[in-house]
């Protein structure tokens, strides 16, 4: 007969004790922390993913419900990264935990009945992206009689005019976002105009009367825009002191993630939330890292926590495990030059490497293409990974003649600043068909479908919408004599063809089974309408169908399609697709390249108005903000980080060709703290 053996636990050591094994002195006191406010402040590499982690599950292993913990990260990158970390310290009950972005978590609190409801919506209400808010921002405009009517105006790419002179076309896009940042900033939309759109100064009015019309469009499609989702989440909380005692009692443990990258909305729904119950709030994050003011994002709401929450508890995460002490070194001394900023020295707990960050200067743009192409070369023939390098920049064409060179030498590299898998045309396109069958009150998606069809424009989708969205049930509607009549003559048959197709993706029960309504899209005309409208229209196919496998995940089209609207969160960092090779050099835009790390890393044109920006600097906070950039830049290097720039600079490859500046960024740090390289090309011999 086996013999049988139980394995006990250690003496003296609880399960609570063992969340903190492997966590050095402060991120055990951090992670560890009694209830109430904490403050942690997480340099770079500092372990700042791992103290969360084992925070959250040190109180799951104190007792506290995993469904009772709210996470919220700046992406769902981190959010992934988090729970599947979570995973490996309490099992399952890590898919407990309320993780996700702001925007994410309001999506799943709103899609409740009794909440939508009582904002006035239906649970089944659409998600605007960019793209579609933009179109019906410039719709409100047009049917005020402010801008330039035609679709070419409200697409990106196409030419908008300006909204300089008084009483001229207002441009969409300059509206949106002010309207954006008003709402994520909680002010005026006055203010905003005085201070970041001089150039809607005097038509205050004007924009006043689109941001009702936006509104009222939305709420007669049962949509929300991005902000919206914060917007009526916080307007929920205000307005129905029931609905926020509820989630207040349901969340007892809030953590924030990246706070400083917070805007003064966000601060003011997790703050309302935990005023209004159990106070248990921790901010993580680190002011030297806070680079999206551009998009609302409130340095103070980091930098001033201590002062909104009297006697609340500091750590200090400054042991460095990503960078060599040589890297280190050289970030202190830059971000020591900000003005404002909790005072802080990493020291980095690996041994030295006796190689200094490298500055390189080159005659022109083309030779510092070549020497950063050579050093990536030299490193791969030494064994360094081409996944494990990447090249930053401030500006993404400063990218566009390395490109040129890296495509030449047959270097495989990926651009982490283009249009994401979702964001793309046909995918949008698809989408759009589920979106009318999820709510068919979604404008923005009729409108996109049936300015697909042939013979269908702008003014004859108008008299189809109409038609059917006034009535109890569009879908039904659609199928009417009545409709039928609302299109062009010459487009009536193309039209009955896509009632029909609509009605073969309505019959594949789309709200249990996602999948068979993508597959059904690829089965009906559309698919006709892509390889005419669209260039490459086999791999777009693929695209399609691989877009059939992710839904495949799913057994409800509203998850799936909320989940797909918001792939790319509100500042679009979530840029790395499933299928994308791991072995292929990285470029990427420093906004980009946040809370990423890779071996050797190059941060190229350090000049004077590319890096820092002209423009960031003349404004208040701005060199600041832009030394975080860098400080950010530079702190993604964990062996080899060299920065390069040329003494000289064409614009656009041709005129005159004018002396740059070394950035100042470079200038100011200590020349003892890093090495010069002396580029010179080899001389062919006569």
């Amino acid at each position: 007969m086996a013999r049988r053996i139980t394995l006990r636990k250690a003496a003296g050591r609880s399960d609570w004790e063992a969340m903190l094994v492997g966590l050095n002195e402060v991120q055990r006191l951090a992670a560890a922390a009694p209830d109430g406010v904490n403050l942690i402040l997480a340099g770079p590499g500092s372990g700042k993913t791992r103290v969360i982690t084992h925070r959250v599950a040190w109180l799951i292993g104190q007792g506290v419900a995993p469904e009772s913990i709210l996470l919220t990260t700046f992406t769902r990158r981190a959010a992934r990264e988090m729970v599947a970390r979570l995973s490996s310290l309490v099992g399952p009950a890590a898919d407990q935990v309320w993780a996700g972005t702001f925007h994410q978590i309001a999506n799943r609190l709103l899609r409740r009945r009794e909440f939508a409801e009582a904002l006035g919506y239906q649970s089944n209400f659409s998600i605007l992206d960019a793209e579609d808010a933009l179109d019906l921002v410039a719709q409100a405009i047009d049917e005020l009689g402010l801008g330039t009517r035609g679709r070419s105006s409200t697409r990106r790419g196409g030419s908008e005019s300006g909204c300089g002179e008084a009483g001229g076309p207002l441009k969409p896009s300059t509206v949106q976002a002010a309207l954006s940042l008003a709402l994520n900033t909680r002010t005026g939309l006055p203010r905003i105009v005085e201070e970041r759109f001089p150039e809607l100064s005097g038509r205050i009015e004007q924009v006043e009367a689109i941001a009702r019309t936006y509104a009222a469009k939305k709420r007669a499609a049962n949509a929300m825009d991005y902000d919206d989702l914060l917007v009526q989440w916080m307007r929920l909380m205000e307005q129905r002191p029931d609905a926020r005692d509820r989630m207040a009692r349901e969340f007892t443990h809030l953590l924030v993630d990246e706070m400083q990258d917070t805007n003064t909305l966000q601060i003011e729904i997790v703050e309302t939330l935990a005023a209004a119950g159990a106070g248990n709030l921790t901010a993580v994050g680190d002011d030297a890292q806070s680079i999206y003011r551009f998009r609302g994002a409130n340095y103070d709401n980091l930098l001033k926590f201590p002062e909104r929450h009297p006697g609340c508890r500091v750590f200090r995460l400054e042991i460095n495990y990503r960078s060599t002490p040589e890297i280190v070194a050289f970030t202190n001394d830059s971000i020591r030059h900000n003005v404002e900023g909790f005072p802080k020295t990493l020291i980095s707990a690996r041994p030295a490497s006796h190689l200094k960050p490298l500055a390189a200067a080159t005659s022109n743009a083309y030779e510092e293409s070549d020497l950063i192409c050579q050093l990536i070369q030299e490193a791969v023939e030494a064994g360094r990974r081409l996944g494990e390098i990447a090249v930053l920049y401030r500006n993404h064409h400063d990218s566009i003649v390395l490109q040129g060179d890296l495509v030449t030498r047959g270097l495989k590299y990926t651009v982490r600043s283009g249009l994401r898998f979702f964001e793309q045309a046909h995918i949008k396109d698809v989408l759009a068909h589920l979106r009318v069958l999820s709510n068919p009150r979604d404008e923005t998606a009729w409108r996109r479908l049936l300015l697909l069809l042939p013979g269908i424009g702008p003014a004859a989708a108008s008299r189809i919408l109409e038609t059917i969205l006034p009535t109890a049930n569009p879908l039904d509607t659609l199928a009417t004599a009545e409709a039928m009549a609302s299109a062009p003559p010459r487009a009536r048959g193309r039209f009955a063809a896509f009632v029909a197709d609509l009605a073969q993706i309505r019959a594949a029960d789309p709200g249990n089974r996602p999948a068979e309504a993508v597959h059904a899209v690829l089965k009906s005309g559309y698919t006709e309408i892509l390889k005419q409208k669209y260039e490459h229209p086999e791999q777009r196919l693929k695209d399609i169908e691989q877009l059939g496998v992710l839904a495949a995940r799913y057994d409800a089209l509203d998850r799936l399609v909320a989940d797909l609207l918001l792939a790319g969160d509100v500042y679009g960092m979530d840029t790395l697709e499933p299928d994308e090779p791991a072995e292929t050099l990285v470029l990427s835009t420093v906004h980009q390249a946040k809370g990423l790390e890779w071996s050797m890393v190059f941060v190229m044109r350090l000049i004077e108005e590319s890096f820092p920006n002209a423009r960031a600097v003349i404004e208040p906070g701005g060199l600041d903000e832009e030394r975080r950039i860098f400080y950010v830049a530079i702190t993604r290097a964990k062996d080899e980080l060299i920065l390069t720039y040329p003494h000289l600079l064409s614009r656009g490859g041709r005129g005159p060709v004018v002396l740059t500046k070394p950035s100042r960024f470079l200038q100011e740090i200590d020349v003892n703290l890093y090495e010069r390289a002396i580029v010179s090309r080899d001389v062919e011999p006569f």
